[in-house]
This record gives structure tokens, sequence and C-alpha cells, in this order.
């Protein structure tokens, strides 16, 4: 039985272990534990927003679950390391009394031996057990520092998220409004300036979707800050002015793909790790799109083409994950939008 318990504490720990690694190192996906408290805590206030419109519920899941996690992975260690400690009587000594700890006090010694407090009251009951009290204070540091390195690169990241979306609601508040104001000079040269120099931001932010998961799941109450509202209405407009305009200039269109490209690679980061692709085909309203001099397909057409884009269900399964509705990208963030 001793020997039970102290491989499940070993285990434990290496669970925790793995999934701090997976999770801030790795840059490529969440670790077991990361992804199940995540989807945890998102998934019922989703379906509670969904219902009463709580966007203030929504924004608190990114914070509170970087807490929770961090929270989860010190008490999971500090279990594992306390049944180790628990399954020998001698593992732990009282070297005042001369007795061996009982329960209560070995996860007080184990509390302070990963916190690396070291109070000394309590000291391990022989060489092997000073052993794992070094390994349990240098996995301790190992998570404490993991960390804090983590959450402060999720904080930069929540930064960027919502400079990128407030840079492309300043283009226009709807696709139509960003191809209006931007295409006055009939050539989309301004428009091609504009996106060109946001091009770079895009790319980091999918990598850095990529490299913290839980960055998924810090949502904005306005829609004029949300990155999934701002990236979809961006990519709906780049797209139509692609597809009506085949007389632009090879500089213009050049600029334009680029960024469109780079959305799509922020799509596919998506598509492989944080959404599903939605099963209803998302509609687009005639009206909803705009017209242009050198346009040369009809609102009808235009609907038809992006209606048929792949793509469009991985946008609106991140639109709806998010909080979101469909309407809000080609209406804007007017209070009609959200209803």
């Amino acid at each position: 039985m001793s020997l039970f318990i102290a491989l499940s504490g070993f285990l434990l720990v290496g669970l925790v272990v793995f999934d701090a690694v997976q999770t801030t190192l790795t840059g490529s996906k969440s670790g077991p534990i990361t992804r199940l408290l995540c989807q945890l805590a998102w998934y019922p206030a989703l379906r509670l927003h969904r219902r009463y419109r709580l966007h203030g519920l929504l924004a608190s899941m990114g914070p509170w679950s970087t807490v929770a996690l961090i929270t989860v992975w010190l008490g999971l260690v500090w279990l594992g390391w306390w049944l180790v400690f628990n399954s020998q009587p001698q593992a732990v000594f009282h070297p005042d009394s001369g007795t061996f700890a009982n329960p209560t006090e070995r996860l007080y010694f184990i509390g302070y031996t990963i916190t690396t407090l070291g109070y000394g009251d309590f000291v391990p009951g022989g060489a092997k057990w000073q052993v794992f009290a070094v390994m349990a204070a240098a996995s301790g540091f190992f998570l404490l520092t993991l960390a804090v390195t983590y959450f402060l690169s999720i904080v930069s990241a929540v930064v960027q998220k919502r400079q990128l979306a407030i840079s492309v609601h300043a283009l226009g508040d709807t696709p139509e409004a960003i191809v209006r104001h931007l295409g006055e000079e009939e050539d989309f040269a301004e428009l091609a300036s504009q996106v060109d120099d946001l091009k770079s931001t895009i790319i980091r932010l999918g990598q850095q979707h990529l490299a913290y998961p839980v960055l998924h799941y810090y949502h904005e109450v306005r829609p004029d800050r949300a990155l999934p509202v701002a990236l979809c209405k961006l990519y709906q407009a780049l797209t139509i002015v692609l597809h009506a305009s085949p007389s632009l200039a090879p500089s213009v269109r050049f600029k334009l793909t680029t960024t469109l490209s780079a959305l799509e690679s922020f799509l596919a980061v998506l598509d492989r790790n944080f959404v599903s692709r939605s099963d209803q085909l998302p509609m687009i309203e005639p009206a909803w799109l705009p017209r242009h001099p050198t346009f040369s397909r009809n609102p009808t057409e235009i609907r038809r083409y992006l209606e048929g884009l792949d793509s469009q269900r991985v946008w609106h399964a991140y639109i709806e994950k998010d909080g979101w509705r469909w309407e809000t990208v080609w209406q804007g963030s007017s209070d009609q939008a959200e209803r």
C-alpha cells in the first residue's frame, strides 16, 4: 500500500510538470489539465452569456482561469508530494520533540518545501527523504517561475490583442465601412497601405494564440475591442475587394493578398486548435455588402462567393465561441447588432 501511495504521488507530480511544460514551453498547444480547466470554466459561462448576454461574465473567465490554473498546478504538486511523504511513517521528523510528523504536519512540511520557504521545524527523516525534499523544492520553484513568466506573457498578449482590434476598428465599423472609407481613390491604395501595416501583428498574434492557449479565453466586453470581430470584418472586406475588383494595381493586390494570407494563417491556428467548424452555413445579407465603382460583380454574386468559402464556417465558429454574433461583424457595434 505504501508503494502504491508513493507511486500515485509521483505520477500526480509528473502529470502537473508535463502539463506546465506542454502549456508554457512547447509553444504549440496546452496540456490536458489546462485544456480541461479552461473548457470547464468557459463553456458554462458561454451558455449563460448566450441566454442573458453577460459580456462581463465572459470577460472575467480569462484572468480567473489563469489564476485557477496556477493554483491547480501548485495544489496538485502539493498533494502529490504529500502522498509521497505520507507513504512511510518515518518520512518527516520533528527534531525538537523526536517524533514523526502526522499527516497534517506533513502537509505543512510539503507546503513550505515547495514554496522554498524553508522554516526548518520539520525535516526529512533520512537520506532518501532528503533527496525527495530537494526534488519537491525544485518542482515548486520550477512551477512558480513558469507561472509568473506565463502570466506576464499573457497580459502582454492581451494588450496586443486589444490594440490590433482597435486599429482595425479605426478603419471602419463594418466591412462595408472599411471599403467605403478606404476606397475613395478607387484604386484602394490607401486600404492596401493601412492593412499592410497590420500584417506582422496579425501573424504574431496567431503564434501567440498557439503559444498561450489560455489567451483564447480572454474576452472583451465591447465589439470595437474584440479581436474576433475585428479580424473577421477585415477578412470580409479584403476578400470582397480582391474578388470584385479585377483591375487592381499589382502593388495594391500584392499588399491586400499578403494581409489576407496573414488572416488565413491566423484562422488556420484556430481551426486546428481552438474552434470546431460551424455546422451552420453563415448567411450574408446583400444589404450588408459594399458597393463601389470599380466592382465588376453585383452584391448577389459577391454574397454567393463569400458564402461558398469554407473559411466562413471557421470565422462563424470563432465569432460564436467568443460570445459574439455573426451580425455584429456586418452591422457594427450598435445595440441592434447585439440583440
